[in-house]
């Protein structure tokens, strides 16, 4: 994200997956925060991802969707996704974000 009070949340969403793995109770108005804030930056695809994250988290109560091949550490894969908001505007990672995204779409 290019808004760097949105880079800070996300910064501090990371370290708190990092310390305490997966809190909804945490996590889910953290996201909605920076939601609110894709959505000042006019991006409709991080501002669809991280709504399809809070989603995810509130229905399941917890993270269970598997974004990289080679881990099943349900942290790491969380902390991956939320990582490619970092630097958004990378078009690799807006490929990954958009594929992770569909996926959740397709898999509920």
């Amino acid at each position: 994200m290019k808004n760097s009070k949105a880079n800070s949340l996300i910064e501090e969403i990371i370290k708190n997956i990092e310390s305490n793995s997966v809190d909804v109770v945490f996590l889910v108005p953290k996201l909605k925060e920076l939601r609110e804030m894709a959505k000042l930056e006019e991006d409709p695809l991080i501002t669809r991802s991280i709504r399809l994250v809070y989603e995810h988290l509130e229905s399941n109560d917890g993270w269970e969707f598997q974004t990289l091949e080679d881990s099943e550490e349900v942290e790491e894969n969380l902390v991956y996704l939320v990582s490619l908001w970092l630097k958004s505007d990378n078009k690799y990672n807006r490929d990954e974000i958009r594929e992770v995204a569909d996926n959740m779409t397709a898999n509920g």
